[in-house]
């Protein structure tokens, strides 16, 4: 709540409540001068003058003063008051000062709203895992069956072991579990997190529980990370100052990732569910933070990072503390800086275990096999994900062209003008909805589905294959047909209102069939890598083909989660009756009954 505007005595007391949680650096500005910028949670101050700066700087050292005391944080002259007294009412009115002391409180109404919603949540009372009842599971999530061996895929590698139970009992994931739909009840100690930085005191509590599991498998779980990180850098090595390349630190956590997930999840001699050894499950739940942190990173077109961009240690830990990475909406990261910068020196420098040598794991000879499928799972990820860009691209041009006539509300040209701008509105938050973010996001898979092929083993610049040539495909006669097909069907479903241009219903169609037959490239190439994780994974290739279908579960699993994209094809389904399954070589456009979205969800 913005405290009250009452004028600044001088002579009163004034808090900073949250001092330990700022953090602060100088940036330079495109036109050459320097500016401080504090940051404070969610919150970012930035002091341009100069002369300002000594202010901000001596702001950060105090827990509480005399608000007049204030004017002599200059480096010279004192500040004039009201200069100070306009500052300190703007910091006030942000609920970044205070005139109330600190109150020590064990838990935050935020916390009391989460634990209630934890309590009364649908959830599942018994484990449900994919290995080997992927079919059961989804038909229970979404209604709709897939294949075992179809489940890379449709769902990222680096999310499906979240569900899993460890031999302690925990889920893989935590708290962060996807589908949160597959996310069981569990006792778990939170706690007031008094770490400074961007955590500090947080109205997100901290999980204990995972702290304690943590603390107790620490040096196992570093070892595992030496080991892997060792096999990872003889196919990826270093850039020549002994920094890494970020996109490859993401490789890297992926490949991570990958170990538990590979021995969960392959078809021979599975790791049975609820046996996984907590110490990968810890070096699972350690290493996701970076790779979350990694690809936020390189997906901001407002601050270049792209694949060579250097990291080490000390810039991976400002940026996590900067941008908030240490927050979530279910609680704060709870692990104390010395262990986070403990696991950074380890991870990004190699730095050694303290102590005699542990011997080595059982699984040791995994990592090979393991650090492919984490690389084949970036191939389909970078698939996945392209396709979306392109999507929300047609959504893009079918929205430019029903916004050029009205219709009435209960036609089948308002309906689809409405759902479309609805769906707009949800794309908007992933920023999906402007050329720079899509195309920027583009270029970076690029990047992302090359660099994991040339890790593979066995490659050769002869099986390279470019992610541009697959979104490149010709409009052959499926395309052709599909198009006539749409063409009619629209015409008859979503004619055009009375005095608008005839060929708007046309532009619908072409903007569709264009994507229907990216999305058939996508699908071809999605099972061709699937099917080597298939070999990779000693599971049976199922003998159909993957199908749109399938990979729209994708969407549905994702349903009121932050960042998701609704799918094109529900839009003329749910709100038109035409539906539309396609893979590789078909579309097959058939007239249906529409189906209202909340019924279809």
């Amino acid at each position: 709540m913005t405290q009250p505007a009452v004028p600044i005595d001088p002579h009163e007391t004034l808090y900073l409540p949250m001092r330990r949680r700022f953090m602060s650096e100088y940036v330079q500005t495109p036109e050459g001068t320097s500016e401080l910028r504090i940051y404070y949670g969610l919150k970012e101050i930035s002091i341009e003058e100069t002369d300002l700066h000594s202010f901000g700087e001596n702001l950060l050292k105090q827990d509480e003063f005399m608000a007049g005391m204030a004017t002599r944080w200059s480096n010279g002259e004192p500040y004039p008051w009201e200069r100070v007294k306009e500052l300190l009412e703007q910091l006030l009115s942000e609920n970044i000062l205070s005139r109330e002391p600190p109150k020590q409180v064990q838990q935050t109404e935020y916390h009391k709203h989460v634990m209630e919603f934890e309590a009364t949540r649908p959830a599942p009372t018994e484990p449900l895992w994919w290995n080997p009842d992927t079919e059961g599971v989804l038909r229970k999530l979404v209604g709709r069956p897939l294949e075992f061996a179809f489940l890379e895929a449709m769902l990222p590698v680096h999310r499906v072991a979240h569900a899993a139970l460890d031999a302690e009992g925990r889920h893989i994931g935590e708290n962060n579990v996807f589908p949160d739909a597959m996310r069981m009840r569990m006792e778990t100690e939170w706690r007031m997190c008094p770490y400074p930085g961007s955590r500090f005191r947080d109205d997100t509590l901290m999980n204990v529980t995972a702290l304690k599991s943590m603390s107790k498998h620490w040096k196992p779980t570093l070892q595992a990370v030496l080991l892997l990180r060792e096999a990872f850098l003889r196919r990826y090595p270093l850039m020549a100052d002994g920094q890494w390349r970020l996109g490859d630190l993401h490789a890297f956590s992926c490949a991570v990732l990958a170990l538990p997930t590979l021995m969960l999840l392959r078809g021979k001699d599975p790791i049975p569910n609820g046996e996984l050894d907590p110490v990968l499950s810890s070096v699972f739940r350690v290493t996701d933070g970076v790779r979350m942190v990694a690809i936020y990173l390189m997906f901001l077109p407002e601050q270049p990072m792209p694949y060579e961009t250097p990291m080490n240690p000390a810039e991976l830990l400002h940026l996590t503390e900067r941008d908030n990475h240490f927050l979530s909406l279910r609680g704060v990261c709870a692990g104390p800086p010395h262990m986070v910068d403990e696991f950074f020196a380890t991870m990004l420098d190699g730095k050694p275990m303290a102590g005699e040598p542990l011997p080595e794991p059982k699984w040791l000879a995994e990592i090979p096999t393991a650090i492919d499928y984490g690389l084949r799972g970036l191939q389909l990820y970078s698939l996945q994900f392209t396709l979306w860009a392109h999507m929300c691209q047609a959504f893009e041009k079918i929205r430019a062209a029903v916004l050029q006539a009205e219709g009435r509300a209960d036609s089948g040209w308002g309906r689809l003008r409405k759902r479309i701008e609805k769906d707009w509105e949800t794309i908007k938050p992933t920023r999906q909805h402007t050329e720079v973010q899509r195309e920027w996001a583009k270029a970076r898979y690029v990047e992302m589905y090359d660099r994991a092929q040339r890790g593979l083993r066995g490659f050769t610049e002869e099986t390279l294959q470019n992610i541009a040539d697959v979104f490149s495909p010709p409009k052959d006669a499926v395309h052709t047909q599909a198009l006539a097909e749409l063409r009619t069907l629209l015409r008859e479903r979503a004619a055009v209102p009375e005095g608008a241009r005839a060929e708007l219903t046309d532009d619908v169609a072409e903007a569709l069939a264009e994507y229907l037959t990216l999305e058939r490239a996508a699908l071809g190439a999605l099972e061709t890598v699937q099917r080597e994780v298939n070999v990779l994974t000693q599971r049976q290739h199922p003998d159909r083909h993957f199908t749109n279908l399938d990979l729209s579960i994708h969407h549905r699993l994702r349903f009121a989660t932050v960042g998701v994209l609704p799918y094109l094809l529900h839009v003329f389904r749910e709100e038109l009756g035409i539906a539309i399954e396609s893979h590789v070589g078909e579309v097959k456009v058939t007239s249906v009954a529409p189906v209202p979205a909340a019924a279809a969800a």
